[in-house]
């Protein structure tokens, strides 16, 4: 074989070799550089996920504070006479009724059987509805207000609204006539009348609370 031939075939082998090394050497940087991608994408999606978890952080954090400002309110309002169905007696009406925003006072007789039905779901919507005093009066024992407001049907339940009578439920005329209503029919008709507000775990206050 001749020195020429010799050297070609070894200048062949150099330079294969020296591609395969030149290969092997992009290979490594591909690699090293789809590991970086990798790397960076880890990170990325890592941050993101740092960021939502944050996010959520901070959404539970309000949530918690809005739920411990109105579990406050409640509490407040329950030991002012919020939340509960109380019976008062006729000295007591006007500065209850002046005293609150909304009031809700049921004319009652204690033995008529509407009465004691009405009493039933105006307790049951009273502590579904914070916001608004429920109170019931003996209409006997208070003839002055009776005979001022012209209360002629017993149960009537008078609506006030910063001690002005708004609105007026007069027997179970507005509940159909029949002593089988559900609570949540009396309370959408205190809420047509502005007297309550939708709950807010409830699109209306046709709940399964308020219905028993």
């Amino acid at each position: 074989m001749s020195n020429s031939l010799m050297g070609n075939m070894l200048v062949e082998t150099v330079m294969e070799r020296a591609l395969k090394d030149k290969m092997k050497e992009q290979q490594a940087k591909q690699q090293e550089e789809e590991r970086r991608r990798a790397a960076r994408r880890q990170y990325e999606e890592e941050d993101e996920d740092d960021c939502d978890d944050e996010d959520l952080k901070e959404m539970l954090k309000k949530m918690r504070e809005q739920r411990a400002k109105e579990l406050q309110e409640a509490m407040l309002k329950k030991n002012k006479g919020f939340g509960e169905y109380r019976e008062i007696v006729e000295e007591e009406f006007l500065p209850s009724v002046t005293k609150s925003e909304f009031s809700v006072v049921h004319f009652f007789h204690r033995d008529f059987e509407r009465c004691k039905i009405m009493d039933k779901h105006l307790q049951a919507i009273s502590q579904q509805h914070p916001e608004t005093k429920f109170y019931c009066l003996n209409a006997e024992k208070a003839p002055f207000f009776v005979g001022k407001l012209q209360i002629q049907v017993l149960p009537t339940v008078c609506l006030f609204v910063n001690g002005v009578l708004k609105n007026r439920i007069v027997g179970f005329e507005d509940m159909g006539g029949k002593d089988t209503f559900e609570t949540g029919t009396l309370a959408h008709i205190l809420l047509r009348y502005g007297m309550i507000k939708v709950r807010k775990n409830s699109k209306d206050d046709d709940s399964s609370d308020e219905d028993k």
